[in-house]
């Protein structure tokens, strides 16, 4: 089963695809599933779960992208929200008791990666971030490694046309969230892909730092 294991709807500020826009990309692309992470919003997960319930063999996995006070922290199968700028300890023990499973994605990225400071209690490692560059997910696959736990990938997502280009891979075949996310614990994943094309990755970067000037970075 090949899912893409982070993905941002229209619930993010700096995002511009529906659910329903997210889910019709992966289908057409032959994914088994994704999972929704919106930044500091379960919003779109929840929805697109609900959606996926009327779905024949297709899973959305609920989730967020959580801007700890050290980074971002990806929780899957969290609804509910968590606060903003919490330490990555507290971030993690939020997504634990939520009844989640706390994910470190694109640990080297400037200004949002935690690096290897505030690893612990992770259950997994965004090992292949598409919009990261090859020397930063060859990082995370060896701090994986190290760390002894799951890999993951995904493609990050924030346009229905970047769907699938990052993936995690299970040797399970199960719909359920529950199935999925033990795969991970028990290390059976791999996550590869390939690259967000550079224009739509600087596009990006660029609204982003708008929206940094605006708000701060979140």
């Amino acid at each position: 089963m090949k899912i893409d294991l982070h993905v941002h709807s229209c619930y993010s500020d700096d995002a511009d695809g529906s659910v329903k826009e997210l889910i019709k990309a992966a289908v057409k692309k032959g994914l088994n599933g994704i999972a929704i992470a919106d930044h500091n919003s379960v919003e779109g997960g929840l929805k697109g779960f609900g959606i996926a319930k009327e779905m024949k063999d297709f899973a959305v996995i609920p989730g967020v992208e959580v801007s700890s006070a050290n980074g971002h922290i990806i929780g899957l199968n969290v609804k509910e929200n968590i606060p903003k700028k919490l330490t990555a300890e507290e971030t993690v023990e939020r997504i634990n008791s939520l009844g989640g499973m706390p994910v470190l994605p694109h640990p080297y990225r400037m200004l949002s990666g935690i690096g290897e400071k505030n690893v612990k209690g992770f259950a997994g490692v965004e090992v292949f971030n598409s919009r990261s560059p090859v020397r930063e997910n060859k990082k995370a696959e060896k701090l994986a490694k190290k760390m002894g736990i799951g890999e993951t990938g995904g493609s990050d997502a924030h346009s229905s046309n970047e769907v699938g280009y990052g993936i995690t891979e299970f040797s399970v075949n199960s719909f359920r969230i529950d199935d999925l996310l033990q795969e991970i614990v028990k290390k059976r994943t791999k996550g590869y892909g390939v690259l967000t094309p550079k224009k739509i990755a600087l596009m990006h970067h660029v609204k982003s730092l708008r929206l940094w000037f605006k708000r701060g970075w979140v």
